[in-house]
């Protein structure tokens, strides 16, 4: 995780001090999602999410970009037997390496993208006494086997820093661009005793699709 960190900051500076003001453009940027939070002992269904935020793109040699941004992201899951919605909203800060080819005298590009980014869950939707009812979890066995469902609340169980990385491509046209990936979710979402016991293990995946406008500087 500090080795992910290191190398998207270190990339981020270098573009920041190696790109002139024509090769920098700024723009607002909003899409979808259908994530899932993958779960080994229960059933799990995609459910739909968002995120909209800004971003910022800096033009290398060689075909090269750098497109950090700073996003508000919901990721929720569906779990296969309830009608009950899980999910956390997070800041997240993604930092896009994209490579590609420019097209149509240059008015054009397409690209491919690799994204880790990091991220902090502020807001949570669901609730975890309504899921463990419509499981049909048997709250009494589990405390007598030691799980103090009790401890269950808003934040303890939810490991709130996420980091991970996508995969995707894209295509810019003009000022729009339009964007595609899969994210990968590293380490549990939740955490602690109750959840070891239920899930053993939990991390969100999914697929988004974004559009961005972005606007200043010329396309070289």
């Amino acid at each position: 995780m500090k080795k992910l960190i290191a190398i998207s900051t270190a990339i981020l500076i270098a573009a920041l001090l190696s790109t002139d003001a024509d090769a920098k453009r700024f723009g607002i940027k909003a899409g979808v999602n259908v994530t899932d939070l993958n779960v080994e002992n229960v059933e799990s269904v995609g459910a739909l999410g968002y995120q909209a935020g800004i971003s910022w793109q800096f033009d290398l040699p060689l075909g090269f970009a750098i497109q950090p941004d700073i996003l508000y992201h919901v990721k929720a899951t569906k779990f296969d037997q309830v009608e009950s919605q899980l999910g956390f909203g997070y800041v997240e800060v993604p930092v896009n390496i994209q490579w590609g080819l420019r097209l149509a005298d240059r008015k054009v590009r397409i690209f491919a993208q690799a994204s880790p980014f990091v991220g902090y869950a502020v807001a949570q939707t669901g609730d975890f006494d309504s899921v463990f009812d419509q499981m049909g979890v048997d709250k009494e066995l589990l405390d007598k086997v030691g799980v103090n469902t009790d401890n269950i609340d808003k934040w303890a169980n939810v490991n709130r820093f996420s980091y991970g990385a996508g995969l995707g491509a894209g295509v810019q046209l003009g000022f729009l661009q339009l964007t595609a990936q899969y994210n990968w979710n590293f380490g549990n979402s939740l955490k602690g005793r109750e959840f070891e016991a239920l899930f053993n293990k939990s991390n969100f995946g999914g697929y988004t699709v974004s559009l961005a406008f972005m606007f200043g500087g010329k396309r070289k």
